[in-house]
């Protein structure tokens, strides 16, 4: 059946079967006599702010400030005032950004958004328009800034009664080119999210503006697949579990593509969406023994072409034991009742001595929930609960899920 975003529960595992708990992503700034070089290692993190709850008051603009400035104080640092090129090496995955399966009206949704050997602010852009009386709507304080690129605003703003606000932004394809459309007759306080193309030029031409913005002159930015030789003058390293939690607890899709193409790119090839899942595969046979039917399509479930049976999804699970690091690594970044995906399910349940441990999982018309159930007392469970062909809401096909891990808990405790 399609398993939807228990597709993660794969690719996750498989990061740690391949990878390794103690994987860290290391993405370096080398600098190589006039040039500077990026070189990125698919880190998925860098400028979320959901990873920095204490920075959670400041603007997402002065975050992302924050986040690319350490970049701009080591080069500094290394004496550099003037920069030939600043080249951006995202060579570690190949540049098929988006996979080929995704829905073709949805790749500019958040969802959706691209994965690359180098990420920034999850790939998306974040506006938050309000109405100007007379005239086009104010895009506000997007972010990032692109201040280095023109936004057409070919928006309304009327506020009457019977107006309603439509904003939304076009993308060209394979472009970074966007207009603003659509009617804002308040302001947005929640972000309106686009998917950005290129996300590693994205990243080298706004750390270039900082850089200018410190009074580091950069005469170009450009992409290049060649390792310098010359010196590291900053490293970030971002441990796999930040990437796992994102990744299940808050089912972040584009966390889970980079997961699955830097598994392909620890075996010595290029990170790809089609040798990543060939990994996985490899993964699930070497741990369960058992892959009839299975079909690894991409690392986030959002492509149908995934199949998997709740049997083999199940032995997957139990082949990790919680009581050691990876499986305890696995285990805690799956949401619990009032967090992540799971905020508003089994909360009210009578679960004395137990827990819930899950991966919920949505596409139209597929609803699916998977994970363990941990006891003071005795051994875990793992389950997996799909539900594929839902005609209308998937309500039903969640009470369903409920109401089967509660007659477990009840029968087992």
């Amino acid at each position: 059946m399609i398993p939807a975003s228990n597709q993660k529960l794969l690719t996750t595992g498989a990061a740690l079967h391949v990878l390794g708990p103690d994987f860290h992503f290391e993405t370096r700034l080398v600098k190589d006599g006039e040039n500077i070089h990026i070189i990125g290692d698919g880190d998925p993190t860098f400028g979320d702010q959901e990873l920095r709850p204490e920075l959670a008051s400041m603007s997402e603009r002065a975050f992302l400030n924050r986040e690319i400035d350490e970049w701009v104080t080591a080069i500094k640092n290394a004496g550099v005032k003037d920069i030939d090129t600043l080249y951006v090496n995202d060579s570690i995955f190949d540049q098929n950004f988006i996979h080929p399966t995704w829905p073709a009206n949805q790749i500019n949704n958040w969802y959706c958004a691209q994965v690359a050997g180098i990420n920034y602010h999850l790939n998306v852009i974040h506006f938050y328009p309000t109405p100007r009386k007379g005239t086009t709507a104010n895009l506000g304080t997007y972010s990032p800034s692109f201040d280095w690129l023109a936004i057409n605003n070919r928006t309304t703003s009327r506020t009457g009664k019977s107006d309603k606000s439509s904003f939304w932004v076009a993308r060209l394809p394979n472009t970074n080119e966007m207009t603003a459309r659509g009617n804002v007759r308040a302001t947005h306080k929640e972000p309106v999210k686009v998917a950005f193309h290129d996300p590693p030029m994205v990243f080298g031409k706004s750390l270039a503006s900082r850089l200018r913005h410190a009074g580091v002159r950069v005469n170009a930015v450009e992409r290049t697949g060649k390792t310098p030789e010359g010196n590291v003058i900053f490293t970030k390293r971002t441990p796999l579990s930040q990437a796992l939690q994102r990744a299940n607890i808050d089912s972040h899709n584009m966390y889970a593509e980079a997961l699955l193409k830097r598994i392909a790119a620890a075996t010595g090839t290029q990170g790809s969406f089609e040798d990543g899942s060939d990994i996985v595969s490899r993964a699930i046979t070497q741990r369960v023994g058992e892959t009839r039917g299975v079909r690894v399509a991409d690392g986030s479930g959002m492509s149908r072409d995934n199949k998997i049976s709740t049997h083999t999804l199940c032995h997957w699970l139990a082949s990790f034991d919680i009581e050691e690091p990876a499986g305890q690594m696995l285990l805690e970044s799956l949401a619990t009742p009032g967090k992540g995906t799971l905020r508003n399910r089994f909360v009210s349940f009578d679960i004395d001595g137990a827990q819930v441990h899950a991966k919920s999982g949505y596409l139209n018309g597929v609803s699916t929930l998977s994970g363990y159930i941990t006891f003071d007392d005795r051994s875990p469970v793992a389950f997996s609960i799909f539900v594929n062909g839902v005609k209308g809401t998937v309500k039903g096909a969640k009470n369903m899920h409920e109401a089967l891990v509660l007659a477990t808990i009840h029968s087992l405790n």
